[in-house]
């Protein structure tokens, strides 16, 4: 649950007339028209900035599984799935009056001090990483730890505003869940039972050179995206993935069968014996990539989608572990990235 804008860095000279774009208008209920409003495609390079009357346009490939965002502070956000091409929307906002300003005060076990760099670890990535994947707004963070439940939760009342020197990208993360559970009363790292973090993402790429594109190509190689793209076009072993079960190579079709249906492909999960697992249970297969990165992908639903860029639904209930898992902020494309030569 992961964007990228790119608002000056494509203009041409030439006009291309099979293009689509998305158009529209963003207001106040008052019919004002809102100035600056950002409007992206959730975890993509792809939106735009209202103008002085408050209108957008951008160039857009239909996709079935996108969201388009909508956002001004101040304002409550707006959500638009599967946004059409070639499509004028007439977006109105409605102001945000609740929580203006409040600061809530938890009793915390732990200083905000030692919950930050918990935060920092399992959000953005290593020590090495945090040098060069920051956090410009950090106070707008609260955290809260449970004792009871040994969890660690976070919100902010603001998108977090990251500037990715590692990769050349700037981040507005609008945080919508982050949640580490712990096997004892710790926030060290090597005690986390499980994390999960959502959000939505705009993306600005603000440097490419040779340096950031090997990066990137890194980053992608085993990434999330690299794994469900390989296994939408049924290339898994090509792309260096090779899927175990109880310790034995095992071809991908024996547990994920895939149908492909417009511009999605429909993933059906092959029910494993649930054991000692929890109720929704259904698979769990190990993964090998280049035969010396070691991850696990845990299936808690039968059926799933994949997009044209790789991205999956049902990320609730699709949990990964290990190299891939490790991938946090930092190492975090835009969904639209493609890998360069």
């Amino acid at each position: 649950m992961k964007n990228h804008l790119l608002l000056i860095l494509f203009f041409s000279c030439s006009i291309n007339l099979s293009a689509q774009f998305i158009k529209g208008k963003v207001s106040t209920e008052e019919g004002e028209a809102l100035v600056g409003a950002t409007v992206y495609i959730d975890g993509t390079t792809i939106g735009d900035a209202t103008n002085t009357e408050g209108e957008f346009s951008f160039e857009y490939k239909n996709n079935l599984n996108a969201l388009m965002v909508i956002s001004f502070l101040g304002y409550k956000k707006a959500y638009i799935e599967q946004p059409r091409a070639d499509t004028n929307y007439n977006i109105i906002l409605k102001e945000d009056v609740s929580v203006m300003n409040e600061v809530v005060v938890f009793n915390n076990p732990f200083t905000r001090e030692q919950m930050m760099k918990a935060f920092k670890e399992q959000f953005i990535g290593d020590k090495s990483l945090q040098k060069k994947c920051v956090i410009l707004n950090e106070e707008d963070i609260r955290f809260k730890y449970n004792p009871r439940t040994l969890s660690f939760s976070a919100t902010a009342s603001k998108p977090l505003h990251i500037m990715n020197n590692y990769l050349g990208y700037e981040v507005n993360y609008d945080l919508v869940q982050f949640q580490s559970i712990y096997y004892s009363f710790t926030l060290n790292v090597n005690e986390i039972r499980s994390n999960t973090y959502s959000g939505t993402a705009q993306f600005i790429e603000k440097e490419s050179n040779k340096k950031l594109l090997k990066r990137r190509n890194k980053a992608f190689e085993n990434s999330t995206i690299s794994f469900f793209r390989a296994l939408k076009a049924n290339k898994l072993k090509e792309n260096g993935y090779q899927l175990y079960f109880k310790s034995f190579p095992v071809e991908p079709e024996r547990f994920l069968s895939l149908e492909n249906a417009n511009q999605m492909t429909s993933v059906t999960v092959e029910q494993q014996e649930r054991g000692f697992n929890p109720k929704n249970f259904v698979a769990r297969l190990s993964i090998l990539y280049n035969k010396k990165e070691q991850s696990a992908v845990s299936f808690y639903t039968n059926n799933f989608l994949i997009d044209t860029n790789g991205i999956h639904t049902n990320f609730n209930e699709i949990l990964f572990s290990g190299t891939i898992a490790n991938k946090k902020m930092a190492l975090m494309l835009p969904a639209n990235y493609q890998p360069n030569p």
